[in-house]
């Protein structure tokens, strides 16, 4: 088997889609944290200094980027500074590889900030902020949330006080980190929720997880409805940086998805890269993406079928929009292949199952050797119309996709698809929901 061009694509995305860190302004940051242990922890260890090296980290949509490490300057303390602003975003102190908390900065400005705080058992308690009130709300709405997440028989009641409380937070502290958070945590997975105006959600573990349930929990994943919502999430990204980061990030979910018909909705958001819509994307990528949509825009699902017209071994050119039949089965195969070994003996169990329900194969031999293609096909269901493109002046790779074999669509009786790039037992499954 042949494995597809795009997967490099889709790799090459994904590596996009990692952390966008916006540029500081100048203003610097003082950040002190003070760590110590309760004395039920500090007994079990004999370690000197049991605390150790900690990190301060920036979460972004995908990932958590260090900004700085320090040892410890005595016992418990840490001072991390910088002669630039930190950006806005999601921070959070990292020890032995854990998280030990969580914190905000709104704005690019100068940043003072106390926080002390206990380590007991591993887990991080009795957090204190000095001086900002923003993080001091924070906190308890941490605690709040943890607190009501651990509760398993949560009330009518119980969820509308959530919910109420969320929308205090957000209404106290308006155009803030902790706003945006709060709205996404008391809000269904909508896009008009997930801040898509504000560069800021970038440095927020927010984006990849809201619209993955919006598409996953929310959205039928039917081309004709996850389309609108593609539009309507570029619409509301006003935001520059946010909306090529969704474009990256539509794009490689949408060309990885498991799911058939997906590929209209990655080639929809590859064509806002084509004419402009979305920028940033390097000539490089631009390339893959053009090609991407040149061999899938002729063969989507719920079009028409493009027109072959090609020759049988007798040389006789047999058009497949003409074939009468209920459904079509295109197949594309390779007589080397050994997936198409595989599938194709299933595939004609499927053809005897349903042949006298109308059901054809329209068979394209993807190669140019004639003895051999004609010595295979002998061996193959001789009902099947096979068909080959020797000097493949068609064009049925590019109209088709056919960057590796088997590929099978199922056409309607109007040759329209409806199956795309589908295996055996799939083509099965949507011939007996036709059929039987």
């Amino acid at each position: 088997m042949r494995t597809s061009r795009y997967t490099l694509l889709t790799m090459y995305i994904l590596i996009l889609c990692g952390f966008q860190l916006s540029a500081a302004a100048k203003g610097g940051y003082t950040i002190v944290l003070t760590l110590s242990e309760s004395p039920s922890s500090a007994a079990s260890t004999n370690k000197s200094n049991p605390l150790g090296k900690v990190s301060l980290a920036l979460q972004t949509t995908n990932s958590v980027v260090i900004i700085d490490s320090l040892p410890t300057l005595k016992k418990g303390s840490y001072r991390f500074t910088g002669k630039q602003s930190l950006a806005p975003g999601q921070y959070t102190f990292i020890q032995n590889g854990r998280r030990l908390f969580n914190f905000l900065i709104s704005s690019e400005q100068q940043v003072k900030l106390k926080f002390a705080a206990t380590i007991e058992n591993g887990r991080t308690t009795q957090i204190a902020v000095e001086g900002d009130s923003e993080n001091k709300a924070y906190m308890e709405f941490q605690r709040f949330i943890q607190d009501a997440n651990r509760n398993p028989n949560l009330t009518e009641e119980d969820v509308l006080n959530i919910d109420r409380y969320t929308d205090s937070i957000a209404l106290r502290f308006p155009n803030t980190l902790l706003a945006i958070i709060a709205n996404n945590i008391s809000k269904p997975p909508l896009p008009q929720y997930m801040a898509l105006h504000d560069g800021r959600v970038l440095n927020t573990s927010i984006l990849p997880i809201r619209i993955t349930s919006f598409f996953t929990n929310i959205v039928p994943p039917q081309p004709e409805c996850v389309i609108p919502q593609i539009d309507s999430i570029f619409l509301l990204a006003t935001n520059t940086a946010v909306k090529e980061w969704c474009g990256e990030f539509l794009l490689s979910t949408f060309l990885s998805s498991s799911i058939m018909g997906m590929e209209n909705a990655a080639v929809h958001v590859a064509k806002k890269y084509l004419n402009g819509e979305i920028t940033g994307a390097d000539d490089e990528l631009l390339a893959e993406i053009e090609s991407y949509v040149s061999f899938n825009e002729c063969s989507l699902l719920g079009m028409t079928a493009p027109e072959l017209l090609l020759p049988n071994v007798e040389g006789q050119p047999i058009s497949l929009t003409s074939i009468k039949a209920t459904y079509t089965i295109l197949l594309f195969y390779d007589e080397d292949c050994p997936v198409c070994q595989e599938q194709i003996p299933e595939i004609n169990q499927t053809f005897k199952q349903y042949s006298t329900k109308g059901v054809s194969v329209y068979a394209v031999y993807t190669q140019d050797l004639f003895d051999a293609w004609r010595t295979y096909s002998t061996n193959l269901n001789p009902e099947w119309i096979h068909v080959w493109d020797p000097d493949f002046s068609s064009g049925f790779h590019k109209l088709y996709n056919v960057t590796g074999t088997p590929k099978i669509y199922l056409l309607d009786q109007n040759k329209t698809i409806i199956g795309r790039g589908i295996d055996a037992r799939v083509l099965q499954q949507i011939l007996s929901y036709y059929l039987d």
